[in-house]
């Protein structure tokens, strides 16, 4: 049995393989999307930093206390102890300085436009929500994990609304990995360029075979075939 999961913009990747929309609507909404949180971004300066060594209880007090000056929020639970947070610029200069405190072993800020997946995004996740109206979307054939979920959505109607949610929810990708391997998920593929995927997946200590599809070689060695000359 397959089944599919992309993190974050992955997600739109991973409904179009299952055949709940269109390729050429999925372009449509992952350019609208970039478009509209690139606004966002533009209108409130921002950024997002992961927290290595951080569970969940730890990246949410930094948050609390570092709220005084904007908004900071769990943005990304990649893995256990690799959480990202994202917010206002002032906000996330003083939750840096605090993450050591907490026992954050070290923060990185990410090379990002913006605070993504946190209500610095808005209004983009309404502006998407309106243009999905226009799109068809159709019972993906194969289970597709959602990000703000983490659990296999089926319903169009419950997966338009998600991936607009999506926009300023947090992306709950250990959860996820969490839940395929609940599910019986033995063997991943992860479609390049990168191994990103495979890395946290490998990290966190999921027993599964990890792939990286990076060259059409690899698209091949993946169907049990041999590359021709």
């Amino acid at each position: 049995v397959f089944m599919t999961a992309g993190l974050s913009l992955g997600e739109y990747t991973a409904l179009a393989f299952a055949g709940a929309f269109s390729f050429e609507d999925g372009l449509r909404l992952v350019r609208l999307r970039g478009e509209r949180m690139q606004a966002a971004c533009d209108r409130t300066p921002s950024g997002m930093l992961s927290l290595l060594g951080a569970d969940l209880a730890t990246a949410e007090a930094v948050c609390r206390e570092a709220s005084s000056e904007g908004i900071v929020v769990v943005s990304n639970l990649n893995a256990a102890d690799q959480i990202v947070i994202s917010g206002e610029r002032k906000a996330l200069e003083k939750a840096e300085a605090i993450a050591p405190l907490k026992g954050v072993r070290r923060a990185i800020r990410l090379k990002v436009a913006g605070a993504f997946h946190s209500p610095c995004m808005k209004p983009a996740d309404a502006e998407l929500a309106e243009a999905l109206k226009g799109v068809r979307i159709s019972p993906p054939r194969i289970p597709v994990y959602s990000n703000v979920t983490a659990k296999p959505e089926r319903d169009p109607e419950r997966i338009r609304g998600l991936l607009a949610e999506q926009v300023v929810s947090p992306v709950l990708w250990a959860q996820t990995a969490s839940a395929l391997a609940a599910d019986g998920v033995a063997r991943v593929w992860e479609p390049g360029p990168g191994r990103v995927i495979c890395g946290m997946l490998k990290k966190a200590g999921f027993p599964m075979e990890l792939r990286p599809v990076e060259t059409w070689a690899d698209v091949l060695a993946a169907a049990g075939k041999e590359v021709s000359a």
